[in-house]
C-alpha cells in the first residue's frame, strides 16, 4: 500500500465539510500518528450532535475509506466502535 495523499484528503474533508455545513457542522483533519490512517474532528454543531455515530458510519468514513493508501479513520468525538458503526451502516441499506 502507498502513502495516501495529502491534497486528496484535504479536497474531501472540505467536500465531507460543506456537506454538513447544511446543518450548521463540519469536520477538519487533524495530525495522526499513523501515516495511513485520516483523523478528524468534527465541529459547529455537529460536536454537539447525538447523530454523530450515523454520520461517522454513512459519511465520513466511506469518504475517506475510499482514497487510496488510507486504510483507516479515527473521528475524535465519536465514542462508537467501528464495529458498531459497521453494523449501524449495514442496517441503514
Amino acid at each position: 500500500m502507498h502513502k495516501p495523499d495529502l491534497d486528496q484528503i484535504e479536497t474531501r474533508a472540505q467536500l465531507v465539510s460543506h456537506l454538513l455545513s447544511a446543518h450548521g457542522g463540519g469536520i477538519e483533519v487533524v495530525p495522526s500518528t499513523r501515516e495511513d490512517t485520516v483523523r478528524v474532528r468534527f465541529t459547529g454543531l455537529c460536536t454537539a450532535c447525538q447523530l454523530r455515530p450515523l454520520t461517522a458510519a454513512q459519511i465520513i468514513r466511506p469518504a475517506f475509506e475510499s482514497l487510496d493508501g488510507v486504510s483507516g479513520v479515527e473521528i475524535e468525538g465519536c465514542r462508537s466502535s467501528s464495529a458498531a458503526e459497521k453494523r449501524l451502516a449495514a442496517s441503514m441499506r
